[in-house]
Protein backbone atom coordinates (compact mmCIF):
# COMPACT_ATOMS: atom_id res chain seq x y z
CA UNK A 1 0.00 0.00 0.00
CA UNK A 2 3.01 2.06 0.91
CA UNK A 3 4.64 1.38 -2.59
CA UNK A 4 1.31 2.33 -4.31
CA UNK A 5 0.93 5.51 -2.53
CA UNK A 6 3.99 6.66 -3.81
CA UNK A 7 3.09 5.54 -7.04
CA UNK A 8 0.43 7.91 -6.92
CA UNK A 9 2.07 10.68 -5.45
CA UNK A 10 4.83 10.87 -8.32
CA UNK A 11 1.84 10.35 -11.38
CA UNK A 12 0.22 13.52 -9.86
CA UNK A 13 3.93 15.49 -9.76
CA UNK A 14 4.32 14.92 -13.08
CA UNK A 15 0.94 15.36 -14.32
CA UNK A 16 1.29 18.80 -12.50
CA UNK A 17 4.85 19.69 -14.31
CA UNK A 18 3.38 18.70 -17.84
CA UNK A 19 0.28 21.21 -17.29
CA UNK A 20 2.98 23.82 -16.29
CA UNK A 21 4.82 23.26 -19.19
CA UNK A 22 2.01 23.04 -21.48
CA UNK A 23 0.57 27.03 -19.84
CA UNK A 24 4.37 28.16 -20.58
CA UNK A 25 4.26 27.68 -24.40
CA UNK A 26 0.51 28.21 -24.86
CA UNK A 27 0.70 31.42 -23.08
CA UNK A 28 4.21 33.04 -24.45
CA UNK A 29 3.20 33.84 -27.60
CA UNK A 30 0.32 36.09 -26.36
CA UNK A 31 2.77 37.44 -23.64
CA UNK A 32 5.21 38.29 -26.58
CA UNK A 33 2.48 39.88 -28.42
CA UNK A 34 1.40 41.96 -25.33
CA UNK A 35 4.47 44.21 -25.40
CA UNK A 36 5.26 44.66 -28.52
CA UNK A 37 2.97 47.67 -30.35
CA UNK A 38 5.62 49.69 -32.20
CA UNK A 39 3.59 52.61 -31.87
CA UNK A 40 3.53 52.39 -28.01
CA UNK A 41 6.76 54.46 -28.05
CA UNK A 42 5.07 57.54 -30.33
CA UNK A 43 2.22 57.10 -27.70
CA UNK A 44 4.83 57.85 -24.54
CA UNK A 45 6.35 60.62 -26.57
CA UNK A 46 3.17 62.50 -27.46
CA UNK A 47 1.92 62.31 -23.64
CA UNK A 48 4.76 63.18 -22.53
CA UNK A 49 4.92 66.26 -24.71
CA UNK A 50 1.17 66.81 -23.83
CA UNK A 51 2.67 67.48 -20.10
CA UNK A 52 5.22 69.34 -20.81
CA UNK A 53 3.10 72.11 -22.63
CA UNK A 54 0.15 71.99 -20.33
CA UNK A 55 2.14 71.99 -17.46
CA UNK A 56 3.89 74.80 -18.79
CA UNK A 57 0.70 77.27 -19.46
CA UNK A 58 -0.40 76.27 -16.02
CA UNK A 59 2.79 77.02 -14.07
CA UNK A 60 2.68 80.68 -16.24
CA UNK A 61 -0.67 81.45 -15.46
CA UNK A 62 -0.55 80.06 -12.11
CA UNK A 63 2.31 82.79 -11.77
CA UNK A 64 0.68 85.84 -12.63
CA UNK A 65 -2.40 84.93 -10.47
CA UNK A 66 0.11 84.48 -7.14
CA UNK A 67 -0.30 80.64 -7.12
CA UNK A 68 -3.79 80.31 -7.38
CA UNK A 69 -6.09 79.97 -10.26
CA UNK A 70 -9.28 81.31 -8.20
CA UNK A 71 -8.46 84.31 -6.60
CA UNK A 72 -9.01 83.67 -2.47
CA UNK A 73 -11.26 85.43 -0.42
CA UNK A 74 -8.49 87.97 0.66
CA UNK A 75 -7.50 89.34 -2.72
CA UNK A 76 -8.26 92.98 -4.78
CA UNK A 77 -11.04 93.40 -6.25
CA UNK A 78 -9.49 92.49 -9.84
CA UNK A 79 -8.30 88.99 -8.21
CA UNK A 80 -4.68 89.29 -7.08
CA UNK A 81 -4.13 87.37 -3.99
CA UNK A 82 -2.92 90.05 -1.21
CA UNK A 83 0.43 88.32 0.78
CA UNK A 84 0.92 90.95 3.47
CA UNK A 85 -2.05 93.10 5.78
CA UNK A 86 -1.72 94.47 9.01
CA UNK A 87 1.27 92.50 10.06
CA UNK A 88 0.01 88.89 9.02
CA UNK A 89 1.60 86.60 6.42
CA UNK A 90 -1.44 85.17 4.15
CA UNK A 91 0.91 83.73 1.34
CA UNK A 92 0.19 80.05 0.25
CA UNK A 93 2.83 77.61 1.30
CA UNK A 94 4.73 75.71 -1.63
CA UNK A 95 2.63 72.52 -0.82
CA UNK A 96 -0.74 74.66 -1.54
CA UNK A 97 0.85 75.64 -4.99
CA UNK A 98 2.04 72.13 -6.25
CA UNK A 99 -1.64 70.80 -5.32
CA UNK A 100 -2.93 73.54 -7.44
CA UNK A 101 -0.69 72.75 -10.40
CA UNK A 102 -1.24 68.96 -10.01
CA UNK A 103 -5.28 69.55 -9.85
CA UNK A 104 -4.98 71.72 -12.85
CA UNK A 105 -2.80 69.10 -15.18
CA UNK A 106 -5.45 66.46 -14.23
CA UNK A 107 -8.06 68.17 -15.30
CA UNK A 108 -6.43 69.54 -18.47
CA UNK A 109 -4.14 67.23 -20.07
CA UNK A 110 -7.07 65.47 -21.35
CA UNK A 111 -7.64 68.07 -23.96
CA UNK A 112 -4.39 67.99 -25.22
CA UNK A 113 -4.62 64.04 -25.57
CA UNK A 114 -7.75 64.79 -27.58
CA UNK A 115 -9.03 61.49 -26.76
CA UNK A 116 -5.76 60.54 -28.85
CA UNK A 117 -7.24 61.02 -32.48
CA UNK A 118 -3.48 61.31 -33.51
CA UNK A 119 -3.05 57.57 -33.47
CA UNK A 120 -6.48 56.48 -35.58
CA UNK A 121 -4.99 53.25 -35.91
CA UNK A 122 -4.87 52.41 -32.12
CA UNK A 123 -7.55 52.27 -29.87
CA UNK A 124 -6.54 53.44 -26.79
CA UNK A 125 -8.99 53.24 -23.57
CA UNK A 126 -7.83 55.97 -21.13
CA UNK A 127 -7.84 55.86 -16.70
CA UNK A 128 -8.34 58.77 -14.39
CA UNK A 129 -4.99 61.30 -14.19
CA UNK A 130 -3.41 61.80 -11.03
CA UNK A 131 -0.28 64.31 -11.41
CA UNK A 132 2.37 64.78 -8.56
CA UNK A 133 3.95 68.20 -8.27
CA UNK A 134 7.11 69.53 -6.72
CA UNK A 135 8.79 72.49 -6.83
CA UNK A 136 12.38 72.42 -7.12
CA UNK A 137 14.75 75.73 -7.11
CA UNK A 138 15.21 75.66 -10.65
CA UNK A 139 12.31 73.81 -12.35
CA UNK A 140 9.13 71.68 -11.44
CA UNK A 141 9.04 68.22 -12.04
CA UNK A 142 5.66 66.59 -12.67
CA UNK A 143 4.81 62.66 -12.07
CA UNK A 144 1.87 61.83 -14.32
CA UNK A 145 -0.26 58.66 -13.74
CA UNK A 146 -2.01 58.56 -16.85
CA UNK A 147 -3.06 54.76 -17.71
CA UNK A 148 -3.26 53.78 -20.90
CA UNK A 149 -4.09 50.50 -22.86
CA UNK A 150 -3.21 50.65 -26.26
CA UNK A 151 -4.84 47.88 -28.45
CA UNK A 152 -3.87 47.05 -31.86
CA UNK A 153 -5.70 44.34 -33.77
CA UNK A 154 -5.20 41.26 -31.54
CA UNK A 155 -2.27 43.14 -29.25
CA UNK A 156 -2.49 44.87 -26.21
CA UNK A 157 -0.45 46.73 -24.29
CA UNK A 158 -0.99 49.06 -21.16
CA UNK A 159 1.24 51.90 -19.75
CA UNK A 160 0.79 54.13 -17.07
CA UNK A 161 4.07 56.33 -15.79
CA UNK A 162 4.97 59.34 -17.39
CA UNK A 163 7.85 60.49 -14.96
CA UNK A 164 10.38 63.21 -14.06
CA UNK A 165 8.69 65.68 -16.30
CA UNK A 166 10.63 69.01 -16.05
CA UNK A 167 9.56 72.52 -16.43
CA UNK A 168 12.75 74.86 -17.06
CA UNK A 169 11.19 77.36 -14.26
CA UNK A 170 13.19 79.09 -11.22
CA UNK A 171 10.08 78.45 -9.18
CA UNK A 172 11.26 77.31 -6.32
CA UNK A 173 13.67 80.52 -6.23
CA UNK A 174 11.28 82.81 -6.60
CA UNK A 175 8.82 81.32 -3.95
CA UNK A 176 11.49 81.33 -1.48
CA UNK A 177 12.79 85.24 -2.06
CA UNK A 178 9.38 86.12 -2.16
CA UNK A 179 8.70 84.52 1.31
CA UNK A 180 11.45 85.84 2.97
CA UNK A 181 10.59 89.18 1.61
CA UNK A 182 7.50 88.93 3.61
CA UNK A 183 8.97 87.09 6.29
CA UNK A 184 10.96 90.82 6.53
CA UNK A 185 8.25 92.92 5.94
CA UNK A 186 7.01 91.59 9.06
CA UNK A 187 9.21 93.75 11.01
CA UNK A 188 7.62 96.40 8.86
CA UNK A 189 5.12 98.87 8.50
CA UNK A 190 5.65 100.33 5.46
CA UNK A 191 7.70 98.79 1.90
CA UNK A 192 10.75 97.57 3.01
CA UNK A 193 12.92 98.22 0.22
CA UNK A 194 16.31 97.44 1.08
CA UNK A 195 15.13 93.65 2.00
CA UNK A 196 13.87 93.47 -1.44
CA UNK A 197 16.43 95.49 -3.08
CA UNK A 198 18.85 93.20 -1.51
CA UNK A 199 17.17 89.67 -2.08
CA UNK A 200 15.90 90.39 -6.25
CA UNK A 201 20.08 91.52 -6.91
CA UNK A 202 21.29 88.40 -5.17
CA UNK A 203 18.50 86.19 -7.30
CA UNK A 204 18.99 87.94 -10.55
CA UNK A 205 15.07 89.09 -10.32
CA UNK A 206 13.08 91.77 -11.25
CA UNK A 207 10.85 94.07 -9.06
CA UNK A 208 7.99 96.50 -10.36
CA UNK A 209 5.87 97.93 -7.73
CA UNK A 210 2.48 99.15 -8.89
CA UNK A 211 0.30 101.27 -6.82
CA UNK A 212 -3.14 99.70 -6.58
CA UNK A 213 -5.46 102.09 -4.15
CA UNK A 214 -4.32 104.22 -1.49
CA UNK A 215 -3.00 101.57 0.90
CA UNK A 216 -2.52 98.34 -1.34
CA UNK A 217 0.64 97.62 -3.86
CA UNK A 218 1.01 95.39 -6.23
CA UNK A 219 4.59 93.68 -6.88
CA UNK A 220 5.16 91.59 -10.22
CA UNK A 221 8.70 89.60 -9.77
CA UNK A 222 10.24 88.83 -13.20
CA UNK A 223 12.42 86.49 -14.25
CA UNK A 224 14.74 86.67 -17.37
CA UNK A 225 16.21 83.35 -16.31
CA UNK A 226 12.78 81.58 -16.84
CA UNK A 227 11.14 81.90 -20.45
CA UNK A 228 8.02 80.02 -22.07
CA UNK A 229 8.13 80.51 -25.56
CA UNK A 230 10.24 83.49 -25.33
CA UNK A 231 7.90 84.82 -22.75
CA UNK A 232 9.45 85.68 -19.29
CA UNK A 233 8.04 84.39 -16.15
CA UNK A 234 6.40 86.67 -13.71
CA UNK A 235 4.80 86.00 -10.22
CA UNK A 236 2.23 88.76 -8.94
CA UNK A 237 0.88 89.09 -5.84
CA UNK A 238 -0.11 92.32 -3.39
CA UNK A 239 0.50 93.70 0.12
CA UNK A 240 -1.21 96.65 1.92
CA UNK A 241 0.27 98.81 3.72
CA UNK A 242 -1.10 101.46 6.34
CA UNK A 243 -3.25 104.61 4.30
CA UNK A 244 -1.07 106.99 2.54
CA UNK A 245 -1.10 110.47 3.21
CA UNK A 246 -2.26 112.48 0.34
Amino acid sequence: MKKKGQVTIFIIIIIIVIALIVSFFIFKDTLKRKIFIPETDSVKIFVENCIENVGGEIIYDLGRKGGYFFAPDFSTDTGIPIYYSNGKNYMPTKNQIENEISYYINERLFFCTRNFVDFPELEITQGEIETKTKIEENEIILDVKYPLSITKENDSVIIEDFNNIKIPVRFGIIYDSIYEIIQEQLNHTGICFDCMLDIALEKDLYVNMIDYDNETVIFIFRDENSKLNDINFEFIFANKYGIKEE
